[in-house]
């Protein structure tokens, strides 16, 4: 099932971004009006915002697959909750209600729902760091977020006589606003590997105008005994609304994953919950600062000890989950490295048993009868045994290739070849039928040995992946080599681009044992390009439509030596 994405001319998406401009409007408006009007209008905007945001989210969402459903779901439960929790709020305001009551049961349970359904999100697409270095980047995110609001507002419960619901309530909100913020760090790390969604920066700037809602109100709320007496920023919810009604409005438009070659998790979806322990820093000196002040002038006050020591150890406890992590993240390396030695031990002894089985068992023939063939048998005989231990003895100076120093530093002996020679000798192995070349012959100055190498694997892997023509064409334009072998296949994923040419790696193949092969035959074709000092590309094939990779060689023949030659008469 395709998704058509409508356009703002659509009614359905073009009336809820009506309703959004609105809110953010009045928004304005109950910012610079009066207490007694911003209060009425703020509650009724946000009564509309949230009851909206929550129904149309609840049934947008319908037509998303059951494991993205259920959050967002969740989610705009939660919000209508939060309308209905507001629209009895908003009876109370003729008799002053208290700053934190019990209706505050119902809000915590909504922030409660919001935390769940961050944390559903995250989990749809299941991918990035193994999750126990993701819990870790997690604790970094709530420990610093945790010290941050400790100071801006926590920090003022160690010196206020509050009981009962006021407590409670300044307790809960601020540990629930950590929460969320965690949550939120936790979706972008988790689903970095998926192209821009719309609806998750939606929702983060709505719940971050709300969570920047709340702590005003606790501000407020640690020196008011009613409601009436504190500054609530119905601007900041009301806003917070607006764009939980857009994240609403795109609700239904699934997450897509990024068509880009597969890395390591963009770095700063990493460095996200890092940003928060950051910011520690200017705080702790801010407050010593602040400190030395109260002391020149009215000296030092228990709260600023107590907060002073929190930020302190919030400091030092990121520190060692920093440490923690990086333990973590070794352990996990080696983890990782020895099961790529044990793949690789698999896939070398699969790639020299396969050939060897059929040498070892064509000479067992031939001991135990050898009368009882003909001549023309045993030269077919001979020749298996003669391209098996060809194919052994490639795959070993492969990976010897390779052992030294990756390939990076490849030794090559120049001399002067012919470039018909070359192309003659690598494709011998191939299936006429399907091969086709066109090359001008020139004497070239290159490792002969090398260059054959490198043609006989992209040959090869043309014919293994291709399943159809191959095409082989070799020219000199400049003074530079181009060699490239075009195939008919289905191509390359794009994600794959990148790690083609990394060693061991088969690219869309790693999984597919059907088809043999180490992966190695590309990282050989570059370094062989490289030692030339030249280059190995990969593009799409216009002559074929499958891939074409190419090899380009500049002129390195020594001084006096003529790297080109034109040969006539062949």
């Amino acid at each position: 099932m395709t998704y058509s994405s409508p356009g703002l001319s659509d009614r359905r998406v073009r009336t809820p971004i009506v309703f959004a401009i609105l809110l953010a409007v009045g928004a304005i408006v109950v910012t610079v009006t009066d207490r007694s009007f911003a209060e009425i209008a703020g509650s009724i905007g946000m009564i509309l915002g949230y009851g909206t945001a929550g129904v149309l989210m609840f049934r947008r969402s319908a037509t998303l697959p059951v494991l993205e459903r259920r959050p967002w779901q969740l989610l705009s439960i939660a919000l209508m909750l939060a309308s209905g929790g507001l629209i009895v709020f908003l009876a109370m305001l003729s008799t002053d209600p208290p700053v934190f009551g019990p209706i505050d049961v119902l809000f915590v349970v909504v922030y409660a729902l919001v935390v769940v359904s961050l944390g559903l999100l995250a989990r749809v697409h299941d991918e990035g760091p193994p999750w126990g270095l993701t819990m870790l980047d997690m604790a970094v995110a709530g420990v610093a977020t945790t010290a941050i609001i400790w100071e801006v507002v926590l920090g003022d419960l160690t010196h206020i006589a509050v009981s009962g619901w006021e407590r409670a309530g300044l307790a809960l909100y601020p540990v629930l606003d950590v929460a969320i913020i965690v949550g939120l760090c936790l979706v972008a790390l988790r689903r970095s590997r998926y192209r821009f969604d719309l609806r998750i920066l939606l929702v983060a700037a709505g719940v971050m105008a709300q969570v920047a809602g709340d702590i005003t109100y606790l501000r407020g709320g640690i020196v008011a005994a009613t409601f009436q007496e504190t500054e609530p920023q119905f601007g900041l919810f009301m806003i917070a609304a607006a764009f939980l009604v857009l994240a609403a409005t795109f609700v239904d438009r699934p997450a897509v994953r990024r068509e880009f070659p597969e890395r390591e998790v963009p770095l700063w979806a990493i460095v996200w919950p890092y940003l928060l322990a950051g910011a520690l820093i200017p705080i702790h000196v801010f407050r010593v600062d602040n400190i030395f002040q109260q002391i020149e002038t009215t000296g030092i006050r228990a709260r600023d000890i107590t907060s002073e020591r929190v930020v302190l150890y919030a400091i030092l406890t990121v520190g060692v989950l920093i440490i923690i992590r990086q333990w973590v993240a070794i352990r996990h390396s080696r983890v990782r490295v020895e099961r790529q030695r044990k793949d690789l031990i698999a896939s070398v002894s699969h790639e020299l048993r396969t050939p060897l089985t059929a040498i070892v068992g064509f000479l067992q023939v031939l001991q135990e009868d050898p009368e009882g063939f003909s001549e023309r048998e045993k030269a077919s005989m001979m020749r298996e045994i003669s391209d098996q231990a060809r194919h052994m003895s490639r795959t070993v100076t492969d990976l010897i290739t390779l052992a030294r120093d990756g390939g990076a530093k490849m030794m090559i002996r120049s001399g002067e070849a012919s470039l018909a020679d070359i192309i003659s000798t690598a494709t011998s192995d191939c299936d006429r039928a399907r091969l086709s070349v066109d090359l001008d012959d020139h004497s070239l100055w290159v490792d002969a040995d090398r260059l054959e190498q490198a043609i006989i694997h992209l040959v090869a892997n043309a014919e293994q992946y291709g399943k159809g023509r191959v095409h082989v064409r070799a020219r000199v334009r400049g003074g530079t080599l181009d060699i490239e072998v075009h195939d008919e296949g289905p191509g390359i994923p794009t994600r794959h681009l990148s790690s083609i040419w990394n060693q061991f790696d088969r690219g869309a193949r790693r999984l597919d044992s059907t088809h043999p092969g180490l992966g190695i035959g590309l990282a050989i074709v570059r370094a062989v390009a490289a030692a030339h000092g030249g280059s190995a590309t990969f593009r799409s094939s216009e002559l074929l439509g499958g891939s074409c990779f190419s090899i380009s060689i500049p002129s390195n023949a020594p001084t006096g030596a003529p790297w080109i030659r034109e040969l006539s008469g062949r």
